[in-house]
Order: C-alpha cells, then structure tokens, then sequence
C-alpha cells in the first residue's frame, strides 16, 4: 500500500523492454488500452528517453487567445528549457501532470513565415477554411497581430479546430524529430478526426509537410486513429498491478480484437449483418427492427439508433472505421440511412460525401416515423378516418392521445408479417431493403 503522496513504483515486463526498443525504432505507433492501463506513462517514458529532439503533447493542451504575442529571438536553446520544463513536471511526487509544455500562441509565433504558410495550407486542406495573420488595425503595420480564421478571430472558432491548430502548429515544428501524442482524439469530432489521421497517415503528406519527422506515436481511446496500413504498429497496453505489458498486434485477428475493444466490445450487432439500417430515434429503431425481423427473419440485419439526426454522421464514422472504405468494401449498397422530413441542413450531402450511395438515404415526406406506421394497425388503435396530429411527443387522432412510446409499443405489439405496410414505408424503404436481402 502506497502512502498519499507517494509516487507507484511502475515497471515494465521484460518482453516489453524490448517491444518499447522496437516502438522508439518506428516510423508510426499506435497504443490502445484501457484507462489507467500505461499508455500515458509509455509516452512519458519514451519522451524522457529520446531527450530534447522529441515533443510530447498531454491531454492538457486546450488553449485561446484573441492576440499574437511578439517572437524575441532567445539565445537560450528552446528544447532543453522545454525538456527541462516537462522533467520538472513529470518528477513531481504528488500528482500525476498531464499538461503539455506547449504554448500555441507562442508556437505560432515563434514559426517562420515559411512554415506559417505550410499552417495555413494544411489547416484549408484539413478543414477548408483560410487562416490568415492579420493587423487588429488594418492601416497601422505596427498594431498587433491576431489569426483570422473565415474572417474571425481565432479565438470564435471552436474548440476542436483549436486543438487540431495545436497539434498541427507542434508537427510542423523542425526542432524536434519525434512527436508524441496522448489522445490526439480529444475535442475533435468524429468527422474532423477522420479527415486529420487520414492526413497523417498518408506518406505524401508526410513527405511533403513533415520530412523532419523519424517517429509519430500515440495513445488513443479512437479507432480512427489506428495505423491499417501495417497493423503491427498497433499495440495492446494493460497492467496488472504496477506491471505494464505492450504487445503488437501480429495479424488481422489481433487487430480486429483491439478495433472492437476500442468500439466497447458492444457492436455485436454490427458483426457481417446483410445490412445496416442507420435510424434517428428510438422509436424508428424499435418499429423498423420490428418490421425487419418479421420480413426477412432469416436475414441478419442491423438496426442502429443513432440518438438523432445529427449524430447519424458520427454513427456512419464509426462504420466507416471499421470497413475503412465504404465505397470499396461490399458494404456499399448495404447501409441505409433513415431521415425525417425535418433533419439537420445538407445532411444528406454529408452522408454521400462520406461515402453512402444517395439512394441509400430514405428521407421521408412526413416528419415522423408516426406517420408511417400500418394504417390497418393505426385503425385498430385509433378507429377509422381522422388526421393523425403530432405536439411534441404526443400523438392526437379521433381525440385519442398516446405518447410516442406508447404507440410504438401498441402497433409493434399488433405487428405480423401479414399486416401490410404503408405505401411510402413500402416504396421509400422496404423494397430497397428486399434487394438487399435477396444479395
């Protein structure tokens, strides 16, 4: 047992002693595991000893300013102040430091004019917007500087697009060779983070941006961050105890086990189903696997409730981290995606441009899957002839009320295969989903 302020004596496995030999050897590494599994004392570690030619970034690293600081020249040298800083940090007893010894303010000022261009270039390549540096008065040269991003102050944008600044800003800087990188996933949606490892991953851009570069490591809880392109840069951390065990992912089933280990071991339902069938709320999910059990019973299809609209995309992502490229695989024409008449603005143009055949997205005419329920069925619930009336989550027809959750449970419960479905339901969705099963 351990005293308040005293500091685990943490220590690897022998075969790990040399597994980490091989990761300072390599040009990507990847660390998955779970919380307080090691990673981040791996990264720590390996920092500590590639010395001041390497740039550890921590979880820490969110920042904003509206201002550019003024670059002085320090006849001091830069990287051993740094190093030095993240030692001090990293040696203190009493707590664990996770804060990255990076300052972007100060980093971008601190760029060439050179490499601030290459900033820009890459933040339009990553993002598509144009960062520039600006006058904050616009006829006086000696005013201060600030980023413009889109035309606004850097410090509007959001969150996510200052993190991705700040790990760009820290790659492009020459001084160091090795870069390490705890959870480069944090603050960054799903989308973003796919755009920015595909970016990191390509060896053109690699080539072309960061020729510095002899080693990239990091830590992540995304599986979008995986190397695919040579899976034994993935490795497994756990701990048992104070022992730390990193093992490299040697083949395709190795790795597919840290891929779904990084999904929450929970997308059984997503495992070669004939289908995907992406959904807004829960009770689309509940009335569509309904119907498509009773369909195509002999059919594994998958029924995913993305919570919303807006998380369809992020949803889609997490498909699309598994199959690497829909457009490639033959899950191409097997994942539909279901919207209401109301959905968020242009969604259906992300959705193709994220890979998903147009004809694949079911946008009905009616907002909500209420209206599309079995009019045999609705009769026996509601009685014959009346319009159905929809306030928030209250469902009006022949002045009877029932809330969404009731009335899917009523018609899914009055549901057989026999029971015809509505016209649109039919046409819009079911008949795509019968080609689909008949392969």
């Amino acid at each position: 047992m351990y005293q308040y302020d005293e500091k685990p004596n943490t220590t690897f496995t022998a075969e790990t002693s040399t597994t980490l030999q091989k990761i300072r050897e390599s040009e990507y590494a990847v660390l998955v595991g779970r919380n307080n599994c090691g990673k981040s004392f791996i990264l720590k570690t390996l920092a500590q000893k590639f010395g001041v030619t390497a740039s550890y970034l921590g979880p820490a690293r969110y920042q904003n300013f509206n201002l550019l600081g003024s670059y002085a020249p320090n006849r001091g040298d830069r990287r051993h102040e740094r190093f030095s800083q993240f030692m001090q940090q990293w040696g203190q007893q009493h707590q664990n430091t996770d804060n990255s010894p990076i300052n972007v303010q100060q980093a971008i000022a601190e760029l060439s004019d050179a490499q601030r261009d290459k900033l820009s270039e890459i933040m339009n390549m990553l993002l598509g917007v144009d960062l520039e540096i600006r006058q904050t008065v616009e006829t006086n040269s000696m005013s201060q500087k600030y980023i413009s991003v889109g035309g606004h102050n850097i410090s509007y944008t959001s969150s996510g697009f200052r993190l991705i600044t700040t790990l760009v800003t820290s790659l492009i800087n020459t001084e160091y060779d090795t870069f390490l990188i705890d959870e480069p996933e944090l603050g960054i949606s799903p989308e973003a983070q796919g755009v920015f490892a595909d970016f990191l991953f390509d060896r053109d851009h690699r080539a072309k941006y960061f020729p510095h570069i002899k080693t990239l490591l990091l830590a992540t809880h995304s599986t979008i961050f995986l190397d695919r392109q040579r899976i034994s840069n993935n490795y497994l951390v756990s701990k048992s105890g104070d022992v730390i065990d990193v093992v490299a992912a040697e083949d395709q089933r190795a790795f597919n086990n840290i891929h779904f280990f990084l999904l929450g071991n929970r997308l059984e339902t997503l495992y070669l189903p004939s289908a995907i069938v992406l959904v807004e709320g829960r009770c689309d999910y509940e009335f569509i696997a309904k119907v498509a059990n009773q369909q195509f019973p002999s059919t594994p299809l998958s029924v995913i409730s993305a919570g919303s609209d807006t998380r369809i995309k992020e949803v889609l992502h997490l498909a699309k981290s598994l199959l690497y490229d829909i457009q490639k695989s033959p899950y191409r024409d097997r994942i539909f995606a279901v919207l209401d008449a109301v959905h968020g603005a242009g969604l259906p143009d992300q959705l193709v441009a994220m890979g998903l055949p147009a004809e694949n997205i079911v946008v009905w005419s009616k907002n909500g899957i209420e209206y599309y329920y079995p009019p045999s069925v609705m009769d026996q619930i509601f009685g014959g002839g009346g319009d159905l009336v929809i306030s928030g989550d209250v469902i009006v027809r022949n002045g009877i009320q029932h809330t969404k959750g009731e009335l899917v449970r009523l018609v899914t419960d009055r549901l057989t295969p026999a029971v015809a479905m509505d016209a649109e339901f039919e046409r819009l969705f079911l008949s795509r989903l019968r080609r689909c099963a008949a392969g």
